[in-house]
């Protein structure tokens, strides 16, 4: 899952998009994992370029939190709690891309998630 993070944010790059236009939320744990036979690198494709190198890590480990994501997405910075407090800053004639990919589990940021979304 974070490799397709990591991916999505390479063609993001590759299209234009600034990162100030672009918020990362990915738990962090497999570049440096010891079972990672090249540290510091993600490949997730056969032959593939390294899809980690460069990717912002706005919000990373313990900070990968529901309140989190939705206090980034209604762009409300004070109920962070942790991360890069980057937030999205948009209008209501605004549209904004949401690539979310999760393997999903009770307790943590997953598509069992269920909260109603408000702007402050």
């Amino acid at each position: 899952m974070l490799a397709d993070v990591c991916h999505a944010y390479q063609l993001l790059k590759k299209d234009g998009l600034k990162d100030e236009n672009i918020i990362i939320f990915m738990y962090d744990d497999i570049a440096q994992n010891e079972e990672n036979p090249r540290p510091g690198i993600i490949i997730n494709s056969p032959h593939g370029d390294d899809v980690y190198k460069g990717v912002p890590k706005d919000y990373t480990g313990e900070y990968v939190t529901v309140n989190n994501f939705f206090s980034v997405i209604l762009g409300n910075k004070t109920a962070l709690t942790g991360g890069s407090g980057k937030i999205v800053d948009s209008g209501l004639n605004d549209h904004i891309f949401i690539f979310y990919s999760d393997h999903g589990s009770s307790g943590v940021l997953g598509p069992k998630t269920s909260h109603k979304l408000k702007r402050p």
